[in-house]
């Protein structure tokens, strides 16, 4: 019985699997990530806190003592602000990506300015990148904590 019901459900997982192939769920690029579909609307925290979370905010989150180039990403009036080292040029500029430091720094090809930096051996992969470019020009709108948003009937 146990050895029947093991079998039903590696079928199901593998119909389900073919199913969202089908349905153009992901393909396999020739950079070796999977290529997800980045959905319409992209929710800063499904999608963009835990990037932030697990990339960015060693460095730039909620920790004063180990915070570089005074930029804290966890805070929406922080992430939007006038960076302190780069005078006229901003972390987050809602609508353009292209002229956000974050995501210029993000997709940078040069050693010296791409973040996360190589020695923290950290590095967003392609979907991050897409995902955090769409939070952009979406207006970059930063949420509450999901613990404090009352619930809303569907």
């Amino acid at each position: 019985m146990k050895q029947k019901l093991g079998i039903f459900i590696i079928l199901a997982i593998l119909v389900g699997v073919l199913f969202a192939i089908k349905q153009g769920a992901f393909t396999i690029k020739n950079d070796g990530y999977a290529k997800v579909k980045i959905p319409d609307v992209v929710d800063y925290n499904f999608h963009i806190k835990p990037i932030l979370s697990d990339k960015c905010y060693t460095c730039h989150g909620p920790d004063a003592n180990k915070r570089k180039a005074g930029l804290r990403l966890d805070l929406e009036e922080n992430a939007f602000s006038e960076l302190p080292e780069s005078p006229g040029k901003h972390a987050l500029v809602a609508g353009r990506p292209n002229m956000s430091m974050l995501y210029k720094r993000i997709v940078s090809e040069d050693s010296e300015e791409v973040m996360p930096p190589s020695d923290s051996q950290l590095k967003l992969n392609p979907h991050e990148k897409e995902l955090i470019k769409k939070w952009i020009k979406q207006g970059a709108k930063f949420e509450k904590h999901w613990a404090y948003i009352p619930p809303v009937k569907s």
